[in-house]
């Protein structure tokens, strides 16, 4: 399926291009054929989708979470309680797409989920042998895009601003 905005994505190729352009390593944004772009724009839209959003979707019709009705967050860093208006996506939202999306394209086989085998493990002296050379895991999810959308997700959801209790 290729991209539709607001359908699949969040954000076009071209939305995404210009932001990249004032990115930091994002060099391997621009070697990705549109295609690719295109795939990881849908795919990093259904991974940052899958929140527990604050406020309520505008249609029960809408193919993605946002636009939202009474979005409201407190924006830390201004210092305000902010409304989001009902028409539009946050780019905090688009942001984290992006940041997302590059992720996906600077970590190949992301989401194959393979998992990691060691040949052996020792304590004494502290030694590791892996089979498959995949000592070091990438999280699906890049704390990148999160913290953009962290004040837009719903307190005590999916670990975000959880409160501790215990159980007498």
């Amino acid at each position: 399926m290729a991209l539709v905005l607001n359908t699949n994505s969040y954000v076009t190729v071209s939305d995404a291009d210009t932001y990249m352009e004032n990115r930091i390593d994002s060099a391997n944004w621009f070697t990705a054929s549109d295609e690719i772009k295109e795939q990881a724009l849908i795919t990093a839209t259904s991974l940052i989708d899958d929140q527990k959003w604050i406020g309520y979707a505008v249609s029960p019709s809408q193919a993605l979470a946002w636009p939202r009705k009474n979005a409201i967050y407190a924006d830390d860093k201004l210092g305000l309680q902010v409304t989001v208006p009902e028409d539009e996506v946050p780019n905090r939202v688009k942001n984290a797409v992006y940041e997302q999306a590059l992720h996906l394209i600077d970590n190949e086989d992301l989401l194959t989920l393979t998992k990691q085998t060691f040949e052996s493990i020792s304590i004494g002296s502290i030694s590791i042998s892996d089979s498959n050379n995949d000592v070091t895991r990438v999280p699906i999810k890049t704390s990148m895009a999160m913290r953009f959308i962290r004040p837009l997700i719903q307190k005590g959801s999916s670990g975000v601003g959880a409160s501790w209790w215990r159980a007498n």
